[in-house]
């Protein structure tokens, strides 16, 4: 008897089987991507639920695009306590 798999494999061999600190890649790749998730979440005010239908590459930018404003945001924080600091 010939035994066939039928299923695709469930290991993505464009990932890592391990992270450079050698630790599994599959569970350190799920909490970024929950954390994505949930950063997307509280400044889009969007329901967690909602983003797990967008694709990859909209959370992808949707998660660059909020990281940019952050770190200007703080760039000008940072410019305005200089000033205040100096006046």
């Amino acid at each position: 008897m010939i035994s066939i798999q039928c299923f695709a494999s469930q290991v993505n061999f464009l990932d890592p089987a391990l992270t450079k600190d050698g630790q599994p890649y599959g569970p350190y790749r799920f909490k970024e991507i929950v954390k994505q998730c949930y950063i997307i979440s509280t400044k889009c005010n969007t329901s967690y639920t909602d983003l797990l239908n967008i694709t990859p590459v909209e959370r992808d930018y949707l998660f660059e695009f909020i990281m940019e404003e952050l770190r200007e945001t703080q760039k000008l924080t940072q410019q305005r306590l200089k000033k205040a600091n100096l006046g």
